[in-house]
């Protein structure tokens, strides 16, 4: 069995909202990210595997078993972290595995007391005197003491400092490196999934936006920048969350759109094109002085082709030295600044399209 979990076609539905059609699968050996906004329904979707919930279609399976026609032995597989402490807090972490242990016939105590000493967790010491970072370790303590294959972990690093959320990671990481074990680790703190998922499943409102391999993920989107004058009616069909401020713009593309957004922007250069004279008509910024020698110390910069951190462009038409030049007009697409997305701006510029939309 190459996979530890197999999810297709499953959906929930509630008064406003429904899941709809989820399908991903987690290869063995790996850590996948289950991301979206806060209500999209990544807890909904860990609720239907671990049979919490009742479903209204599809089909889940963990390591080839149905987690509701063999429920039993499927759980016997995983195990489960939540954001929050699920022990009673009276209890101290040796009656906390006294309790937990009872469950499960293949516990490995001595496992347990090594992952104790591991996270300096005192076996006298009671749940509620821990820190919310030490019961973390201490539920992860008890997951890892029974030979799970499937750590099913939703929104573990929430409320934890940046000590205990690396520390949290570097867990996980040592967790899959026998390439037996995978971890499906539901977060909105996406910077943790930049460091630590090899895959990403992405659900917004319900829906389901992208499976699959976290760096096709990233690669597949782009930030772009521009000014005003470089929009078309049609270009702002095809940008994604498009923000418009009073010096520009700025919205994620999927990388394979922009090809097709510069040859729509050529073409319409061809149709707009404007006289000499007209020397902003495709500039997202121009010179301010007609003698560039004798121009702002930024612009003389510019002009002399040192390095600056802003895309300044001249007209087509203007040459450096502010004479009018031959020059075919570019596409509005060559004075964009296009920046590599991260995982928290794809989420944040998708997000806005469901809200625009009224979603």
């Amino acid at each position: 069995m190459d996979n530890v979990l197999e999810v297709r076609e499953l959906s929930r539905s509630f008064p406003g909202f429904q899941l709809k059609d989820i399908c991903f699968t987690l290869p063995k050996g790996y850590i996948m990210g289950l991301i979206g906004p806060n209500g999209s329904g990544k807890t909904t979707t860990i609720k239907l595997i671990l049979n919490m919930l009742k479903r209204d279609g599809g089909e889940v399976k963990i390591l080839g078993l149905d987690n509701i026609a063999e429920e039993k032995a499927a759980k016997a597989e995983l195990a489960v972290v939540f954001d929050s402490n699920y022990f009673c807090e009276a209890w101290t972490a040796a009656q906390t595995e006294t309790a937990v242990s009872a469950f499960y016939e293949n516990w490995d105590t001595d496992r347990f007391h090594r992952l104790l000493e591991r996270f300096h967790i005192d076996p006298a010491k009671k749940v509620k005197d821990l820190s919310r970072g030490m019961q973390m370790k201490l539920m992860l303590a008890c997951a890892f003491s029974y030979g799970a294959k499937l750590l099913i972990l939703d929104e573990p690093t929430s409320g934890l400092d940046p000590v205990s959320r690396d520390e949290l990671l570097t867990i996980l990481s040592g967790y899959i490196e026998d390439g037996e074990h995978s971890v499906l680790f539901s977060t909105h703190i996406t910077g943790d999934l930049e460091r630590a998922a090899d895959y990403i499943t992405y659900i917004n409102r319900g829906s389901l936006f992208f499976t699959g391999g976290k760096d096709e993920f990233v690669d597949s989107f782009r930030i772009v920048k521009g000014g005003p004058e470089d929009l078309t009616e049609e270009i702002k069909e095809r940008l994604i969350g498009l923000r418009m401020h009073p010096t520009g713009f700025e919205a994620l593309v999927r990388t394979e759109e922009l090809k097709k957004l510069k040859h729509m922007a050529n073409q319409g250069c061809v149709k707009g094109s404007r006289e000499a004279g007209d020397y902003g008509a495709w500039g997202s910024r121009t010179v301010e002085n007609s003698d560039v020698s004798g121009g702002r110390a930024a612009e003389n910069r510019i002009a002399l082709g040192r390095e600056t951190s802003e895309t300044v462009r001249f007209p087509a038409h203007v040459s450096a030295l502010g004479k009018p030049s031959a020059l075919k007009k570019p596409s509005p697409v060559d004075s964009w600044t296009v920046e590599p997305a991260t995982i928290d701006e794809i989420v944040v510029f998708t997000s806005k399209v469901s809200d625009d939309n009224g979603e």
